[in-house]
């Protein structure tokens, strides 16, 4: 699945416009699952990604991936996102990114109560 969100990036880039100049271009796989990527376009776009294959159960492997994109836009500015995917899922981090708003009081203070008195279910005698 990451192999194709990669692939699909290189192929967004290369279509993004007519022409792709690089300025660097490098990348290694090797025999341990292990591998990273980087390049940089003339037009200012960067990319960068490593990752590794990690255990995550007994019989199961995953991948474990960190890695940077920014790219100047239209408008002027120029956007960046970190991010790192595993098998918490894929956990963006950019200033343009929206935030879920802060938690009302009144909901921090129900989950401590919650938390101070938990349920007990009272026993029945016959």
């Amino acid at each position: 699945m990451k192999l194709i969100l990669i692939c699909a990036l290189f192929v967004a880039v290369a279509y993004a416009e007519d022409k792709v100049d690089f300025i660097s271009n490098e990348s290694n796989v090797e025999y341990n699952g292990k591998f990273y990527y980087l390049y940089e376009l003339l037009n200012g776009s960067k990319a960068t990604q490593k990752g590794e294959l990690k255990q995550i159960g007994k019989d199961q492997y995953g991948e474990a991936v960190q890695g940077y994109f920014s790219y100047p836009s239209d408008d002027g500015k120029v956007y960046s996102i970190s991010y790192t995917a595993d098998e918490n899922g894929y956990r963006p981090v950019g200033d343009h990114l929206p935030t879920p708003p802060p938690t009302p009081e009144s909901v921090l203070k129900t989950l401590k109560y919650i938390a101070e008195h938990p349920y007990k279910p009272s026993e029945k005698k016959h």
